[in-house]
C-alpha cells in the first residue's frame, strides 16, 4: 500500500476491499448504499444503466438517483468504480463533467479503491461525494469515529463506507466519515451526505 492511500484514507486504507463482482458491486450500491435513503426523501428511485441525455450527449450511467424534496426534483448521477488502483483526478473531473452536461444535482463516485490526494481535492471544491466500500468484518464506527475490532459477519451487510473530503467543523478543514449501512442512522446519512438532501425537516 502506498503511503498517499494510508494518508489519504486513514483508517480504510488498510482494509480488505470487499470480496464482490463488479456487478454485485453494483447492486450493492443501489440497494444498500442509495436505497435506504427512501425514508428521509419523497419519491426515490434508484436506476441502474439509465441513459440521459446532456448537453454535449448521451450518457450511460451507472446509476441515477430521483427523489423529491420541499417539492423539488433532484438527480444525482452515481459512479460506481470496482477498481484496485486509487482513483485519480481525471475520473472524478469526468464525473463532474457529466453533472453539469445533464444538469444533475450532485455527483457521487463510489469505489472499491481509495483515492488520490487530488481526487480528493477536486472533489471536495466541486461538490461531488467521494466513497470507497471496504471488507467491514474488523472495522465498526464508534460515535467518536474511533475504529473497533469487531466481527460483522457475512454478506454485503458487512462492508462499511468511508465517505472522502467532507467539509470539517472549522471552515476551511475537512473530515472523513465511517458509515455502516446497518446502523440506525444510516438512512439519514445517506440522504444528507450523499444524495445531498438539505439539511433539516425531514421529508413526509
Amino acid at each position: 500500500m502506498s503511503e498517499e492511500e494510508i494518508r489519504t484514507a486513514p483508517p480504510t486504507a488498510a482494509r480488505p476491499r470487499p470480496d464482490i463482482t463488479p456487478a454485485e458491486f453494483e447492486e450493492f450500491v443501489a440497494d444498500r448504499l442509495l436505497g435506504p435513503a427512501a425514508p428521509h426523501v419523497s419519491g426515490l428511485t434508484v436506476t441502474l444503466h439509465e441513459k440521459v441525455a446532456g448537453s454535449d450527449g448521451t450518457y450511460d450511467l451507472d446509476a441515477t438517483v430521483r427523489y423529491r424534496f420541499a417539492g423539488m426534483d433532484f438527480l444525482v448521477v452515481v459512479e460506481a468504480k470496482h477498481h484496485r488502483n486509487p482513483i485519480k483526478r481525471e475520473l472524478v473531473q469526468v464525473l463532474h463533467q457529466k453533472v453539469q452536461s445533464i444538469g444533475a444535482h450532485k455527483g457521487v463516485m463510489v469505489s472499491t479503491a481509495t483515492y488520490q490526494s487530488g481526487a480528493v481535492a477536486f472533489a471536495r471544491a466541486h461538490g461531488v461525494a467521494l466513497v470507497t466500500v471496504t471488507d467491514g468484518r474488523f472495522l465498526f464506527e464508534t460515535r467518536e469515529n474511533m475504529p473497533v475490532e469487531e466481527s460483522a459477519g457475512s454478506g454485503p451487510s458487512r462492508f462499511i463506507v468511508h465517505c472522502h473530503g467532507l467539509p470539517g467543523r472549522r471552515p476551511g478543514t475537512s473530515r472523513d466519515l465511517l458509515m455502516v449501512p446497518d446502523d440506525d442512522d444510516y438512512p439519514r446519512q445517506a440522504a444528507e451526505i450523499l444524495l445531498g438532501r438539505p439539511f433539516g425537516t425531514l421529508a413526509p
